[in-house]
Parts: structure tokens; C-alpha cells; sequence
């Protein structure tokens, strides 16, 4: 699929893109899908009452106008103080994933983690523990569940169940996963109309009908790649 790309080829590009699809979702009555907030808490010193930044005295001279701060001013203040005088946000752990939802007509749950690599293959590293977990138990209950992954060198957008990432994880050694198996055994997400820039349910309907909702017939099979010779061979 060859989509026009909306922001910055970055993970917050991608989030956009991703966005802006599920605005273009719930518009047209095909499913509520929504990003969630991160749940954490301002840090503050002991005995600390500032709430924002501190700003320099400015001196008062009776009958004359109250002095102020240009812009150029403030931003330098800002950059000089904003590791000290600004409060911390430290997060929280969580163990769901950044998106999550319903799909129409039936209100079947979705849950899901944007992923986005320029390499030609998705690091196992980037997939968190908490999360995989969370995603099975939603999957064995029903949910559409995995992540949805972005190769921005091809541009093209794919939905990696949470079942296949198990296959592999418990029948191969290798710690990542090619962008020749994507583009062997998944389907692309289609360009879509308007917001729906890529429409990634379509690809998920087309995966479900070939290997069935679990995944009981898919069968884990390595790319012809010089990787996958070597990783069937050992």
C-alpha cells in the first residue's frame, strides 16, 4: 500500500496517522477506537508550592507602566529553567496498550500498541512483556488483539495478531520478526477514503477469514530470506 504520509516519519507521526484513521472510524459507524491516556503524577520538591515556571521580578516605577516580559524573554527562561523549576511527570506502569475499543456491528473489544520501524523487521524488544500478557488474556476471551505495525521504509501498515506473536515466540529463536513474513503470510492494509488513511480493520476482517478468528489455521512458516534459511536450518 502506498498511503500519503501525514507528519513526520516518527513514532508520533505514525500515532497520528493512526488517530486520525480512528476519527475517520467512528465517523462512519465502523467501530470506536480511542487512544489512551498515560496514566502517572507530577513530581514536586518538599515543601515546593510553585505550580508552573518562576519568572524574574520585574520592577515597578511609580507612574510609569507596569514592566513586562517579551516573548524572547520568556523563551530564554524557559530553556534555562525548565529542568529545575518545572514539575516532573514520572508515568505509571500500565498493562494495556495505547488503544483500545469496540468494533460495529457486534461491539467485539479491540486492543492494540502502534508500532513503527525503518528497519526491515520488528524487534521483539519493542513488544513489552506486560503488554503481550494483557493481550493474550484479551484474545482468549474473544478481543481482536495485537499490534499494528508500521514499516515506513515500504510504507505500508500491517496488523500482527497477539497469536502469532506467541507462535513465534514459542517455536522459533530468533528475536524478531522480518518484514518478508508481514508481507509472506499478513495482509497490507488498503488505502482508505478520507480520515481512514489506511484501513487496518479490512486487513484484520481478511486475516480472520484465511486463518480464522484464533488463528488455529495458521500455519508458521519462514520467509525465503537468507534469515529464515538459517533459523530453519538451526
Amino acid at each position: 500500500m502506498k498511503f500519503k504520509r501525514r507528519g513526520a516519519e516518527t513514532g508520533s507521526g505514525f500515532q497520528e496517522t493512526v488517530n486520525r484513521t480512528n476519527e475517520g472510524y467512528e465517523r462512519t459507524g465502523r467501530a470506536c477506537i480511542t487512544r489512551k491516556a498515560i496514566p502517572g503524577k507530577y513530581l514536586v520538591e518538599r515543601g515546593e508550592t510553585r505550580r508552573g515556571l518562576s519568572l524574574p521580578a520585574l520592577e515597578l516605577n511609580a507612574g510609569k507602566a507596569q514592566a513586562r516580559l517579551d516573548a524572547a524573554a520568556l523563551r530564554e527562561q524557559i530553556k534555562t529553567h525548565k529542568l529545575t523549576d518545572w514539575r516532573k511527570f514520572v508515568p505509571e506502569s500500565k498493562a494495556e496498550p495505547d488503544y483500545g475499543g469496540v468494533l460495529a456491528p457486534d461491539g467485539r473489544a479491540i486492543f492494540y500498541d502502534a508500532k513503527t520501524t525503518r528497519r526491515d523487521l520488528l524487534d521483539f524488544d519493542n513488544l513489552h512483556a506486560h503488554q503481550i500478557h494483557f493481550l493474550e488474556r484479551a484474545a482468549q476471551f474473544g478481543a481482536v488483539a495485537g499490534f499494528l505495525v508500521e514499516f515506513s521504509s515500504h510504507r505500508e501498515v500491517y496488523f500482527l495478531p497477539i497469536q502469532i506473536v506467541a507462535r513465534w515466540r514459542d517455536e522459533s529463536t530468533r528475536k524478531s520478526l522480518p518484514y518478508q513474513f508481514f508481507a509472506d503470510q499478513l495482509t497490507v492494509a488498503p488505502p482508505g477514503k478520507g480520515l481512514i488513511l489506511f484501513d487496518y480493520l479490512a486487513a484484520i476482517e481478511a486475516q480472520e477469514q484465511r486463518y480464522a478468528r484464533d488463528f488455529s489455521a495458521f500455519t508458521l512458516t519462514l520467509p525465503n530470506t537468507r534469515a529464515g534459511r538459517k533459523l530453519a536450518a538451526g
